[in-house]
């Protein structure tokens, strides 16, 4: 995903879901249409610098957050980098690792 304006609008519906904000609500707190909150977020319309402030204040989020798009990385770039870090682990590291993982799907299963 390149499009900076597609990533832009994921990241905004990720942040505005975070704080259980519906797309109209968060539309009457900074004062915009619904369907240009719809279109930031579809990627197809591009936020006005103002109205980035104001999700910024609205969100409780620096501006510079809403372009965080490390997290977006497709699987196969994820599994490629953690196949780098894992290659070039000490065997005692790779023991925490697995812990770790494990710990964490154990978690999620509870």
């Amino acid at each position: 995903m390149t499009n900076i304006p597609k990533k832009f609008g994921k990241r905004l519906q990720e942040l505005r879901k975070m704080r259980n904000l519906t797309q109209s609500q968060l539309a009457e707190l900074v004062e915009l249409e619904v369907m240009t909150i719809s279109r930031i977020e579809n990627g197809t319309q591009y936020p006005k610098p103002e109205n980035l402030e104001k999700f910024s204040k609205v969100l409780k989020m620096s501006i510079k957050d809403f372009f965080d798009f490390d997290h977006y990385k497709m699987r196969k770039e994820l599994v490629q980098e953690l196949n780098d870090i894992i290659s070039a682990s000490s065997i005692k590291d790779l023991q925490f690792y697995k812990k770790v993982i494990c710990s964490h799907i154990e978690s999620k299963q509870s």
